[in-house]
């Protein structure tokens, strides 16, 4: 069932590091234990995606597509089983499949976007027409590397994979050593469709050898990853020995802005499920309620009780349950920031450390927490600052537009914030000063088509939409006189 190889020129092989074990953190225990790439096969891959630049990158776009659509077809036809690796590794089954779902939403969307990336002609101001030419055209920048979270793999592995093989960038792609299986079945079933050699490279083993050494090479074009603002500071540091491009989606702090004429009804169980999603494991899930005064004690107590049936556990049988932490230092951090946070004079309404006779004799050594409630939170609180990455509702008040705002920019951060209004003046003022890459308003959807922005610490360029597959492409002028 598990795969346990890198994916280096078409090839599955042995890696040739360090041993290290995939633990599921719902049951405690090791799923496999493996050996991590070393700096050799960082180098093998990265060589092989530089000798696929030119013969992948020319393919015909209809040619490419096609490689597309039957990697698509053969991770169907493998769905029952991606799904359960992608849950062992710390999902719930619902959200395991959403990540599967999510990876092939990214491939067919890039494949069709790329058919619209356009040549454009220029003109020239000072020449009568037909005596020169200028065009500005587009190429496959050259190999990428990828680096990928522990919270969210497969579904990333998508956002990055989609635009390079659409673009032409051949790509080296390094899973978290956390939660690598699903991507490395990924990389096997590419495998199994013949899929170009070098075109699609996977590596995994720690970033201070592994990601160090691809972030050092001279070879990628781009290094792109998800992940903390700390450590995309380290990323382009290391990588600052050639001139790179860079695609980050870094850590957030999001406000949500919540007015008086907010629809209570359906505020309050899209808070719940935002929350309690992957356990609160997203650097763009709320990490600051702002409610407003006049609706504070009808809001806490109604989420209070939405929040108490929420059900803990994990399995096939408990399909939609909150599933646990990434590890148990996770959750002994989050146990102490709730804690401190307490202690700093917040009211812990409902939540913290679970009773583990409430769970099935199977999950009972799961890092799990149960979702938290913390009322009275004020700016001066060290959980202000920090991304929670947790399922922990602050709750902080407000009376003041102005005063709100201010307080909401106050992070270094500044990737998603949410607003809960009817009132058109409210949305326009927010829209404009609120100091995020995302302002979304009353609960939007979402979809592959529209970009996952971060401004300030939180990220360089964008994940997602037709501007995250420019960042795959170079720019040339040519200019020509008859």
């Amino acid at each position: 069932m598990y795969c346990d190889k890198m994916y280096i020129n078409g090839k599955m092989v042995e890696g040739k590091g360090d041993e290290f074990s995939v633990v599921n953190p719902a049951t405690g225990k090791v799923i496999k234990t493996l050996r991590a790439a070393d700096e050799s096969q960082a180098e093998e891959a990265l060589q092989a995606a530089k000798a696929a630049e030119k013969s992948w990158g020319s393919l015909s776009l209809n040619d490419r597509i096609a490689w597309m659509e039957k990697l698509c077809n053969a991770l169907r036809e493998n769905k029952e089983e991606l799904v359960d690796i992608i849950a062992q590794e710390g999902k719930s089954y619902s959200e395991a499949a959403g990540q599967l779902n999510s990876l092939l939403d990214y491939m067919k969307y890039y494949a069709e976007e790329v058919k619209r990336v356009y040549d454009i002609g220029i003109p020239e101001y000072g020449a009568a027409r037909g005596t020169s030419y200028h065009t500005i055209i587009r190429r496959p920048l050259g190999v990428v590397v990828g680096h990928l979270p522990w919270n969210s793999p497969v579904s990333l592995l998508g956002v990055k994979l989609a635009p390079a093989m659409a673009s032409g960038c051949p790509c080296v792609l390094k899973p978290s050593t956390s939660t690598p299986l699903g991507s490395m079945k990924l990389a096997e079933i590419a495998q199994g469709i013949g899929l170009p050699a070098g075109a699609f490279n996977l590596v995994c083993g720690p970033p201070n050898k592994v990601g160090k050494y691809l972030n050092e090479s001279k070879i990628p074009q781009m290094v792109t990853m998800v992940g903390s603002s700390e450590a995309g500071v380290q990323v382009m540091q290391q990588a600052s020995t050639s001139i790179k491009r860079f695609s980050f989606e870094l850590g957030g702090n999001a406000p949500c802005i919540i007015m008086p004429d907010a629809d209570m009804d359906k505020i309050i169980p899209w808070m719940k499920n935002r929350k309690v999603f992957f356990t609160g494991q997203g650097c763009a899930n709320v990490n600051r309620i702002y409610v407003h005064e006049s609706l504070h004690d009808e809001f806490v107590s109604a989420l209070t009780e939405e929040v108490k049936k929420v059900e803990i556990g994990w399995g096939k049988n408990m399909t939609f349950a909150m599933g646990p932490l990434m590890n148990m230092r996770n959750r002994e951090n989050m146990i102490a920031l709730i804690e401190k946070t307490v202690e700093q004079g917040a009211t812990m309404t409902y939540g913290g450390r679970p009773d583990p006779e409430t769970l099935p004799e199977d999950l009972r050594e799961g890092s799990y927490i149960l979702p938290t409630i913390l009322d009275n939170c004020t700016d001066e609180m060290d959980i202000a600052q920090c991304e929670i990455f947790g399922p922990v509702f602050p709750i902080y008040t407000f009376t003041d537009l102005d005063d709100v705002i201010a307080r909401a920019n106050n992070t270094k951060y500044g990737l998603s914030s949410y607003l809960m209004t009817h009132d058109y003046r409210v949305m326009t003022k927010c829209i404009e000063e609120l100091e995020f890459g995302e302002v979304d308003i009353n609960m939007p959807g979402l979809g592959p088509n529209l970009p996952h922005v971060g401004i300030k610490e939180s990220g360089v360029g964008c994940d997602r939409s037709l501007w995250s597959l420019d960042e795959y492409f170079s720019l040339r002028r040519i200019s020509i006189k008859p």
